[in-house]
């Protein structure tokens, strides 16, 4: 049986790297991510260290001071990228995703056991699909661990020296990223549990309760005081180690992935949201079981489960880290439990219980491979869990706009989205500099809230901005989801003054009129036939999120019908697919014609009843009856949408309008 035993373990193992390799072999979305910044840094920052202290690339504010707290991994990045280009990237990524799986595995194993572990190892490998780009934070996570496993063996020997590691590691992780102080923050939690655990047991007042914890906690407090120091070991010194107390202070844009899931469910359906609940609630479960079998407090564990919930909780970027986290902690938890439940059944009954373990080996070895299938299938269709296309290179044709660009010799200045900035910096600098990028802590507050939003917003301020910068080119990424994104794409490609000369599956870039050669215009502007034509082929060529970008685009250049062509092609394909619903229905609530707002109602219900359920659903249905004199149900329908989030403006809005309008007596009483 321990050779069967053995056999199990290593294909379960087996069977878990695979799956982290299937969801860390995607290609990289180029013009969405940060990683050609980190590059640039990684090539320039010996050259000119001042890329360290200041906004280097832009434009606008090339002078602004900032603390660059993870130009090591740009580093590393680059000496990679020398030797092996992006697939070498990739497979870097592949191998510190897998060095982190295994080592928070081989932690929960040991302080619990292998199926406890395995069990919990499969949802936590789902959740990690939730950041797979190749990103600084990864190198944290390693650190995490690490620190972690040190902590947990140390407690266990008493071999003090081994805590010597964290000075090159402390050393190392303060240029890497700024997630040093969560290391930091493990060793205080280690001595708060440490201290409290001793101060209620010991007797006397405080001062002898502090003596007797004072031996114990000594070796953890130099410990921490030694690797503060440490963290001093960087270019901006005290400023740096001081960095993540300060990083929001300035900090005048808003990403998604530092909104909590609670705040993105109401704006978009993701499964890893559902996912992070169920984990979360295990979680609960698991301490409340724990108490139940244990008198053993586990304070810093404890400590540990509330310090990575808040961070899950407070911004979706967490999650991923929160996987690893609860991957080690939930069957740690259970071990007390199900070693309740081996005495007091399994250990009775020996056939049953070998019988039962290969039934769920059986069973489990079905899951992993049935995920494999799925994560293989989901990469080309709903994109759920694996959001690009696999393969060790960067997504079709990511780079084909900057080809465009050099070879018809384009120039500057530009004006660009938040997304494109890093790629842009990677491609053009020193030759051309970024109108802004995706630092919001290396421009100033006033830049976004006064300039680049406004800007987007407001065709006057467009005007001003654009006149003052002398702005010959735009090169924006269409795929930016903000409002004032989408609202600048519909003014400017119906803009007299600006020619679209060129799109791709992510990408527009525009030549203002009166700054470019006439010659120049008249040669690549892309007239109406010609946008149809290459988009239509685009769309022939694209996976799923790609054609979905093609039809927002389509709409965004005032060509609804071609819009209209791409989701019902889509819909063609998956009948049920609730974004291509939506977006339908999203379509023809545009028009005046009452028969397209009919449809546009049907779509919408279809994907409702889908239990595709969003407010801003319920905000189009009410506006669409109320352009249909149906006040009622337009009433009706705003009240879902507080049901799904009770401060949704755009609601609130419509309901106060028509409290307004009943109370003056222009709608009837109910």
């Amino acid at each position: 049986m321990d050779k069967q035993n053995k056999l199990f373990k290593i294909i379960i193992l087996i069977g878990f790297i695979c799956l982290v390799i299937i969801i860390f072999s995607q290609q990289i979305d180029f013009t969405r991510i940060d990683l050609g910044r980190h590059l640039e840094n990684g090539k320039i920052v010996w050259q000119n260290p001042q890329v360290l202290f200041q906004n280097f690339y832009s434009y606008t504010q090339p002078s602004f001071v900032f603390i660059n707290h993870h130009w090591l991994s740009g580093v590393i990045f680059y000496l990679l990228y020398s030797f092996g280009g992006f697939k070498l990237l990739i497979i870097f990524n592949i191998l510190l995703a897998l060095a982190n799986f295994l080592l928070a595995f081989n932690l929960a194993k040991r302080k619990s056991n292998f199926y406890l572990s395995s069990l919990t190892a499969l949802p936590a490998i789902y959740l990690l699909s939730e950041r797979v780009e190749i990103r600084p934070e990864i190198f944290s996570y390693l650190l995490i661990i690490v620190i972690w496993t040190l902590i947990d063996n140390t407690s266990r020997d008493q071999n003090w020296r081994r805590l010597l590691w964290f000075i090159p590691l402390f050393i190392v992780w303060v240029n890497l990223h700024i997630y040093f102080f969560l290391g930091l923050t493990l060793i205080g939690l280690k001595i708060c549990a440490e201290f409290i655990s001793i101060f209620i047991k010991s007797a006397g007042n405080f001062k002898n309760r502090f003596k007797t914890a004072w031996p114990v906690i000594k070796p953890w407090v130099i410990s921490l005081g030694v690797s503060l120091v440490a963290c001093l070991i960087n270019p901006n010194t005290w400023r740096g180690l001081l960095y993540p107390l300060n990083i929001f202070k300035n900090y005048g844009y808003e990403i998604a992935e530092n909104k909590s899931i609670f705040y993105l469910g109401h704006l978009m359906l993701n499964a890893n949201f559902l996912l992070f609940k169920i984990i979360f609630g295990t979680l609960l479960v698991s301490w409340g079981l724990h108490f139940l079998f244990s008198r053993k407090l586990r304070l810093f564990d404890i400590f540990i489960s509330l310090l990575f919930s808040a961070l899950a909780l407070f911004a979706s970027r967490n999650l991923a880290l929160f996987a690893l986290v609860t991957l080690i902690l939930i069957p740690t938890n259970f071990a007390k439990p199900y070693k309740y439940l081996k005495n007091i059944f399994f250990d009775k009954f020996p056939l049953v219980k070998e019988k039962l373990k290969i039934y769920l080996f059986g069973s489990f070895i079905l899951l992993i491979v049935g995920s494999g299938f799925y994560f293989v299938i989901d990469s080309s269709s709903y994109n759920s869990y694996i959001k690009n296309p696999l393969g060790f290179s960067l997504s079709n044709g990511n780079a084909d706009s900057i080809k465009f660009f050099e070879t018809n010799n384009l120039s500057g200045p530009i004006f660009n989205n938040y997304d494109i900035g890093s790629a842009l910096i990677f491609w053009l600098f020193p030759r051309e500099k970024v109108f802004v990028d995706n630092r919001p802590e290396a421009y100033s507050n006033d830049f976004f809230t006064k300039t680049y939003i406004p800007m987007q917003n407001n065709p006057a301020k467009w005007q001003e901005i654009s006149q003052l910068y002398k702005l010959k080119t735009i090169y924006f990424s269409y795929t930016d989801g903000t409002p004032w994104a989408q609202l600048f794409l519909q003014q400017i490609l119906n803009n007299p003054d600006w020619s679209l000369v060129y799109f791709d599956r992510s990408t527009v870039i525009l030549l203002n009129k009166k700054l470019n050669d006439k010659s120049v215009i008249e040669k690549l502007s892309l007239k109406e036939k010609s946008f149809r034509d290459r988009l239509r082929s685009l769309v022939d060529n694209s996976n799923l999120k790609g054609k979905f970008y093609l039809a927002s685009l389509a709409e965004y250049a005032n060509q609804p019908l071609l819009a209209e062509e791409v989701y019902k092609g889509i819909l063609i394909k998956y009948p049920d697919y609730n974004s291509a619903l939506v977006s339908l229905g999203s379509l023809y609530s545009n028009s005046a014609q009452s028969a397209d707002l009919v449809k546009s109602l049907k779509y919408f219900e279809a994907a409702l009843n889908n239990d595709y359920k969003l407010p801003a659903i319920y905000n189009q249905i009410g506006l669409v009856d109320w352009k249909l004199g149906e006040y009622q149900k337009a009433e009706t329908a705003w009240y879902s949408a507080l049901k799904l989030e009770r401060n949704n403006t755009s609601a609130l809005y419509y309901l106060n309008q028509i409290k307004e309008l009943r109370s003056s007596g222009k709608l009837p009483l109910k």
